[in-house]
């Protein structure tokens, strides 16, 4: 079973108790499909709303629903005015044309409405809760969709799919400090590259001086830093510092490998002036 079908089979078990909520939840339904709901899978579902409120179409007449050329529009909408009404008129249009990806791969959460009507209410609800979701359309529907994890999250909660809500959380948590640990995986992987191939650079100019036999007249200080990068050329610069005596910080390692990287450049520099 999908994630979505867990939702959808969580949401379908839910049966409001006040009657202005059932219809509400009704109107949400209805208001999502493109026919009158009269296959056995639509009319198993409102049974599972409705309690026993009446047969399809005394339902529809009592949501304040019109048909006009095959289509739903909500007439009376004041059906939804509640605030438990609007959490019931999501939760039927959600039952009817939602969808939600498995948070382990993705975050998406969206309703779709053959009417544009039909999914501006369904945007002013969710909006009444401060959950704005983007509006779309294409291939005669329209879609509102939600792709923020604290917005799907809000909304999961706000269907009063609590069980799902706590799945999404498990996911999202988990999904998180595997990019976490991934991030700094990656940061420490370029870090190394980095220290790599600066001591790389060093230590090429390090034997140009020597080849030259200038290294043996540089100051002492530059020659001891100079000999202990060549035997520990993967040690880093705060490493490097602490094998001296007396110990260096960083970055005066650094400057002092700067100083013979320079002169290394400049003497270079010259000989291909020379050339």
């Amino acid at each position: 079973m999908s994630f979505c079908e867990k939702v959808k089979k969580e949401l379908q078990e839910i049966i409001p108790l006040p009657k202005h909520c059932k219809l509400a939840e009704v109107a949400g339904y209805v208001l999502c499909s493109e026919k009158k709901p009269v296959d056995k899978h639509d009319i198993s579902v409102l049974k599972s709303l409705t309690d026993g409120l009446g047969n399809n179409d005394d339902l529809i007449k009592m949501c304040g629903i019109e048909e006009k050329n095959g289509l739903y529009f909500l007439e009376n909408k004041g059906i939804i005015n509640r605030t438990c009404c609007k959490r019931s008129f999501l939760r039927g249009a959600f039952l009817r044309a939602g969808s939600i990806t498995d948070p382990n791969n993705e975050y998406h959460l969206e309703f779709t409405s053959v009417t544009r009507s039909g999914i501006e209410l369904l945007y002013n609800a969710a909006n009444s809760f401060d959950v704005e979701g983007k509006i779309t359309s294409g291939k005669s529907r329209f879609r509102l969709y939600f792709k923020d994890a604290d917005k799907i999250s809000d909304l999961l909660n706000i269907m009063e799919a609590h069980v799902s809500l706590m799945d999404f959380e498990n996911a999202r948590i988990l999904k998180e400090v595997r990019n976490n640990v991934n991030r700094k995986v990656n940061c420490e992987t370029s870090n190394l590259r980095k220290t790599a191939a600066a001591s790389e650079y060093a230590c090429e100019c390090i034997r140009f001086l020597e080849e030259r036999h200038v290294l043996n007249k540089l100051p002492d200080t530059l020659q001891s830093i100079a000999e202990l990068r060549m035997e520990n050329p993967e040690k880093s610069l705060s490493e490097l510092g602490e094998m001296l005596e007396p110990k260096l910080g960083r970055s005066g390692v650094n400057h002092r490998l700067e100083r013979i990287i320079t002169i290394a450049r400049d003497l270079k520099g010259k000989e291909e002036q020379n050339d």
